[in-house]
């Protein structure tokens, strides 16, 4: 039997550690931070499959249209507007971007940034890119996708894609990419990481009562760990094509830490409230990071201790964006949503 409300404390875990690995990454600290994204993508693969594909009761389009723009919508609308505030504050003049800045805005908006219409580059609070990826991934996910679905399908679909980034680029640190004019990246590296997300799930659901892995989970988890670091710290050259198995090593890693009996899931269990503010993390960081390096510059501070600072500054204020912004706006967004599904 499923049980939908089920919690996977160490995956939300491990999604605070993701957050806090891509708000060091910005910092400019040479390593490939950036991957935690793909981390995340494949994380809402599994998770959006636990709550939704799987679930008993089935959910309508609109319905759960509704419930993703009532998680996303509200802290990034926020955020949006608080960067351009301390971008006016840093720099005394609004942002200014190759594909037009009121054009930009507007795609900010309306989620549409960084899905092929904007290939020049990142626009306002940049990592936002990949939550309009996630949302139109989203969307694909629940007109497309069924339990019936074959894994063989999402398998190859990943594996393609994620040859076609290779092909093209040769690593995973793309977002706004047009390939052939028409494939956009950022997209491709978002429908690749989900769907290895939903056959991590499958993973799960398969093997979760399997003794056999549950006896060897230490094993499993430290295996994971030691790839991982090699993945992301041990190369020569952060950008280059051994990133393009990270992905399936975050399928496997997230489906190993689901048991949440090794020694790793039990310590990741005590930072889990990281976790529950990790999507606030991910959306200030740009932010905070702006305003620290400001002052980090006025008063020539010294690097580990600017950075020191910057991650302590972002975890307080995400704490506080979290309890007063993004959870009662999420709780507020959905009875909005629901009210006017209803009453169409």
């Amino acid at each position: 039997m499923i049980q939908p409300n089920i919690r996977f404390s160490a995956l939300d875990s491990l999604r605070g550690l993701a957050a806090i690995a891509v708000a060091i990454y910005h910092f400019k600290i040479t390593w490939a931070g950036y991957l935690a994204v793909d981390f995340f993508l494949v994380l809402s693969g599994f998770i959006l499959s636990h709550s939704y594909l799987y679930k008993e009761n089935k959910i309508s389009v609109v319905d759960f249209i509704s419930h993703r723009l009532a998680r996303l919508y509200p802290l990034h609308f926020f955020t949006l507007f608080t960067f351009i505030a301390a971008y006016l504050f840093v720099s005394g003049k609004m942002p200014r971007y190759p594909d037009g800045t009121l054009f930009t805005f507007l795609q900010n908006l309306t989620f549409t940034q960084n899905i092929g219409l904007n290939p020049k580059g990142l626009t306002y609070n940049a990592p936002s890119w990949s939550i309009a990826v996630e949302f139109w991934v989203n969307i694909i996910f629940i007109l497309f996708i069924s339990k019936e679905t074959k894994s063989s399908t999402l398998f190859f679909i990943a594996l393609l894609g994620l040859l076609i980034i290779y092909g093209n680029t040769g690593h995973l640190d793309t977002y706004s990419q047009n390939y052939y004019q028409w494939l956009n990246s950022g997209i491709l590296r978002g429908i690749s990481s989900f769907f290895l997300g939903i056959l991590s799930y499958r993973l799960y659901l398969y093997y979760k009562d399997n003794l056999s892995i549950a006896q060897r989970i230490n094993k499993f988890e430290i295996m994971s760990i030691i790839l991982m670091i090699i993945i992301i710290f041990v190369r020569p050259d952060r950008l280059d094509g051994v990133d393009i198995f990270a992905p399936f090593l975050f399928m496997l890693m997230v489906f190993v830490f689901t048991y949440e009996t090794g020694i790793l899931s039990k310590l990741l269990l005590k930072i889990r409230y990281l976790g529950e503010i990790s999507y606030s993390i991910y959306l200030n960081q740009i932010t905070i990071l702006m305003l620290i390096q400001f002052y980090a510059k006025k008063y020539d501070s010294p690097v580990w201790f600017t950075l020191f600072i910057y991650l302590i500054i972002l975890i307080i204020y995400s704490h506080f964006t979290y309890q007063y912004i993004e959870k009662p706006l999420r709780k507020k967004g959905r009875n909005f949503l629901s009210k006017i599904v209803t009453n169409q």
